[in-house]
C-alpha cells in the first residue's frame, strides 16, 4: 500500500482546468467525447533514453503552475497537486525533424505538431496545437540521452489566468488492469457542506462546517474483477459509490474532466490518461457493475465529516 495520499478536494482553481478553464455539466465518466480516433504511440520499453526511438510514447506527470519540480511531493505542508493537474503528453511519431503528438489534460484532447531539434546529446521539441482551440498553446521540452525526464513550458495562445505551465514528464506505459491495487486517497467534495453544532459543555456549543467526502469504503470492492451484489452497494455513501464506479473508468485511462474526481485519481501514480471515450473498452461485468452502482446512487445519503491537513 502506497502512503497516504493528500486530500482531494474541489477547490477555486481559476484558469487551471485543462489548459485554461474549463467548465462541463458532463457526466464526468460517461458521456463521450466527440468521435475522435486518439492516436496509440509505438513505442519501446526504454525509460532511459537511447535513442531516437525511445522518445515515441506516454510521458506522464504534474501540469504545474511554477517551476517547482514534481518530484517534490510535499512542500510548505501542500500537495503539489493542489495547484497542478496530471498530464499525458504523448509523442506519437518523429519523422526526421518533423513530429506529430498530442495531449491529454482535463478531459481536454489536443494534437500538436512541429520540430525536434537534435543538438549533441539533447533532443529538444517545438511543437503547438492547431489553434481551434481555446485550449491550445505552444508546447517547448527537451530531453538528453541517457535521461529519463522530460522538462520543458506550455504558453497558452491567450490571455488566461495561469499563461504558462511548467512539467517533468516520466515515460509510462498504459496497460489495462482489472485486478489494478487502489492507493489510499481521501475524497472530499467542498462544494457540498453542512453546518453542525458542537455541543461543548450543557451551556456552550459551537458552529463547524463538515463536508461530503468518501468513507472509504469503496476501496474494499473492486468493479472490475468480479460482480458487485445489491448487499455490497445499498449501504454505501454517495461518495464511495461515485469513486467504486469512477474506478472502473480510471482502470481505462479515462481523462476526467469533473474536477473533484480529476483531482481524486490525478493523484494516483497508475492513473494514465489516455482517453476521452472509454466506453467500447468497457467489460461485461463493468457495464453490469456500473448499472448495479447507479441505481443506487442518485438515492444514497451523504458522508460529512471534517477534514484537514
Amino acid at each position: 500500500m502506497k502512503p497516504l495520499l493528500r486530500y482531494c478536494c474541489i477547490v477555486s482553481l481559476a484558469g487551471l482546468a485543462g489548459c485554461g478553464k474549463h467548465k462541463t455539466t458532463e457526466n464526468a465518466n460517461t458521456a463521450p467525447a466527440a468521435n475522435v480516433k486518439i492516436p496509440v504511440p509505438v513505442t519501446t520499453a526504454n525509460k532511459i533514453i537511447k535513442d531516437e526511438r525511445d522518445l515515441t510514447g506516454y510521458w506522464v506527470g504534474a501540469f504545474r503552475t511554477d517551476s517547482v519540480t514534481d518530484t517534490v511531493a510535499d512542500y510548505d505542508g501542500a500537495s503539489i497537486w493542489d495547484s497542478a493537474t496530471k498530464i499525458n503528453i504523448s509523442i506519437d511519431d518523429i519523422n526526421g525533424t518533423k513530429v506529430s503528438g498530442h495531449s491529454i489534460d482535463s478531459g481536454i484532447y489536443r494534437p500538436f505538431a512541429g520540430t525536434m531539434e537534435h543538438t549533441g546529446s539533447t533532443y529538444h521539441f517545438s511543437v503547438k496545437g492547431p489553434g481551434d482551440s481555446p485550449y491550445d498553446g505552444a508546447f517547448s521540452f527537451s530531453i538528453k540521452t541517457g535521461d529519463t525526464l522530460l522538462s520543458g513550458t506550455w504558453t497558452s495562445n491567450k490571455k488566461i489566468a495561469v499563461p504558462v505551465r511548467y512539467f517533468d514528464l516520466t515515460k509510462k506505459f498504459f496497460k489495462y488492469d482489472p485486478n489494478l491495487n487502489l492507493d489510499e486517497a481521501t475524497y472530499v467534495n467542498t462544494r457540498k457542506t453542512k453546518n453542525v453544532k458542537v455541543k461543548i459543555d450543557d451551556t456552550s456549543e459551537y458552529s463547524t462546517i463538515k463536508y461530503s467526502m468518501a468513507t472509504g469504503d469503496y476501496a474494499k470492492l473492486n468493479a472490475s474483477a468480479k460482480l458487485l451484489t445489491t448487499d455490497q452497494v445499498a449501504n454505501l455513501k454517495a461518495a464511495d459509490l461515485l469513486l467504486l464506479r469512477n474506478y472502473i473508468f480510471a482502470r481505462h485511462g479515462y481523462a476526467f474532466k469533473k474536477q473533484a474526481i480529476q483531482l481524486f485519481f490525478d493523484q494516483q501514480d497508475w492513473y494514465i490518461p489516455i482517453s476521452t471515450n472509454v466506453m467500447d473498452e468497457l467489460t461485461p461485468i463493468e457495464k453490469q457493475n456500473i448499472a448495479l452502482i447507479k441505481r443506487y446512487e442518485k438515492n444514497a445519503k451523504e458522508h460529512y465529516d471534517s477534514f484537514g491537513r
